[in-house]
């Protein structure tokens, strides 16, 4: 159990779609609900870079030319975090970069807790969005958004002002109905439905996924695709195995839009136009505005 106010908030900036590209990571360590110190590295992918992500971030192939990869630094961040459960602002990503990560250089990872400072926002907090800019202002703290470190920072100060009337981590976990996820184990989730109350319901109803009817193509490069339906069907939306007449939206992984891209359809894809051209709703979405979506 644990029963200080003890984490570790990371965040990854990646150079495409690919989990395994990480290109600079931040980690913040906070003890008794204070942060402590900091660590942040910029990491060589030895991957190509995508102008979208560049765009986001900023860094560029120059900048982490004479950077390290992630295998030189992994002792490093290893010792940095010890045993702290872990937290991201929308976890899924930052969680399965790190396994992809350690997978692609064949590093072996502890199995520490983990959760979401995102989700527990959306459960805890009343927002119009639950992005990392938008729930760090509504605590009053700005910050540089998209630079690994300064992300990481303002994901431990929304922790730190969300449990700050709570003895613990666990207690805020437990008051929340929310329990860890494991980095080789279980997603972090909800251990039982909060009582539905109106402002709850009207929250839920006001997403546009809500009664909404969803498949999807493709790998999903930021979660298992399970998790993504899971998603789904919390916001009040449905989740269709393929295409059909009434499907809202085929969200397209980036795998099947980079093949889509260079002239190459997937099956789901092509059903998905044929029920265009007949007149059906069904529109193409792609992954990341389908995760910024999510965030809404």
């Amino acid at each position: 159990m644990i029963h200080l106010k003890n984490f570790t908030a990371l965040d990854f900036e990646t150079a495409n779609a690919s989990r395994s590209s990480v290109c600079s990571i931040g980690l913040a360590k906070v003890i008794d609900g204070k942060i402590d110190r900091t660590y942040y590295s910029l990491v060589n992918p030895h991957e190509r870079f995508d102008a979208r992500n560049i765009a986001v971030h900023g860094i560029r192939p120059e900048d982490v030319r004479d950077a390290p990869s992630f295998s030189h630094i992994f002792d490093e961040v290893l010792a940095f975090i010890g045993d702290d459960p872990i937290v991201a602002h929308f976890a899924q990503f930052d969680i399965n970069v790190l396994r992809g990560t350690a997978q692609k250089h064949q590093l072996q990872l502890p199995n520490n807790p983990y959760f979401c400072s995102c989700m527990l926002a959306k459960s805890v907090l009343t927002l119009p969005s639950n992005k990392l800019n938008v729930v760090a202002g509504h605590f009053n703290f700005t910050f540089n958004h998209h630079n690994a470190l300064e992300d990481a920072v303002a994901c431990a100060v929304i922790v730190n002002h969300m449990m700050k009337h709570h003895s613990s981590l666990d207690q805020f976990l437990k008051e929340a109905n929310y329990a860890f996820g494991y980095i080789h184990g279980d997603s972090f989730k909800k251990i039982r439905p909060l009582p539905r109350r109106k402002q709850k319901q009207k929250q839920v109803s006001d997403h546009p996924f809500f009664q909404k009817s969803i498949a999807f193509t493709g790998t999903l490069t930021s979660m298992k695709r399970k998790e993504a339906a899971d998603l789904v069907t919390g916001l009040g939306g449905n989740v269709h195995l393929s295409v059909k007449k009434d499907t809202d939206y085929l969200i397209v992984g980036d795998t099947d839009a980079e093949k889509y891209r260079n002239g190459h359809v997937s099956a789901q894809i092509q059903k998905a136009k044929n029920w265009q051209e007949k007149g059906a709703p069904v529109k193409l979405v792609s992954e990341k505005k389908f995760f910024d979506t999510i965030h809404k």
